[in-house]
């Protein structure tokens, strides 16, 4: 009886290591993502240069070397949190297109979204735009901003109901419309925040969408 017990004991053992991996694997994300959430209200609340590594990890409750299991630089964390942000929004993008209707009405939507979030958040979104263009797209980043893939994605359904030119990929379109934003968005931070970014921004977008835009 004894042997047969010895007989199934390497079994045994081989799921409890599994579950204790499963454990670990449990902490990390949770640890990781305290770590996030701290950095992304820090950020948003101190701004991100003012932010240090040690306030991020005190405020997630962790070792200040913990934070370098995770991430190298508050660079690379601030990248993480729009990841994620991006993520979130990508679940919601189908429902989006359903509900929101005409090209420039959808692409002035995704705008004024895109402004609010920059509004809320102006340090973190010019460092993580910085960062973008220095790293292009990478493993963790292959399918580039969450802003021009649905401004892509706009102008394609465009074209499929006659209303965006052919003229230029739907692509090339979304690439100039996001030049727009990083350019009104970099001179509205140089001149200190003051000026309406949304109605400047707007007003450029819709100019260009007057050339886009096939008249019916």
């Amino acid at each position: 009886m004894n042997n047969e017990y010895e007989f199934f004991r390497p079994i045994t053992s081989l799921i409890e290591v599994k579950n204790v991996m499963k454990l670990r694997d449990k902490q990390k994300a949770e640890v990781k993502s305290a770590i996030v959430r701290a950095g992304e209200v820090l950020f948003r609340t101190k701004g991100f240069t003012e932010t240090t590594i040690e306030e991020i990890t005190s405020t997630a409750g962790v070792a200040r070397g913990t934070f370098y299991n995770y991430f190298q630089t508050k660079e690379d964390l601030a990248l993480e949190i729009l990841y994620e942000t991006e993520e979130l929004a990508t679940k919601q993008v189908d429902d989006f297109f359903a509900t929101t209707l005409g090209t420039d009405h959808q692409i002035q939507t995704i705008i004024a979204n895109v402004v609010e979030w920059t509004l809320n958040r102006p340090e973190l979104v010019l460092v993580t735009m910085l960062e973008k263009m220095k790293r292009g797209l990478t493993p963790e980043y292959p399918k580039g901003p969450l802003l021009r893939r649905m401004i892509t994605e706009a102008f394609e359904r465009g074209q499929i109901a006659g209303v965006v030119t052919r003229e230029r990929r739907p692509e090339d379109l979304a690439h100039d419309i996001d030049g727009l934003y990083i350019v009104h968005m970099v001179r509205w931070y140089h001149y200190g925040q003051q000026d309406d970014l949304l109605s400047a921004l707007l007003s450029a977008v819709n100019t260009y969408l007057s050339g886009a835009l096939i008249k019916q």
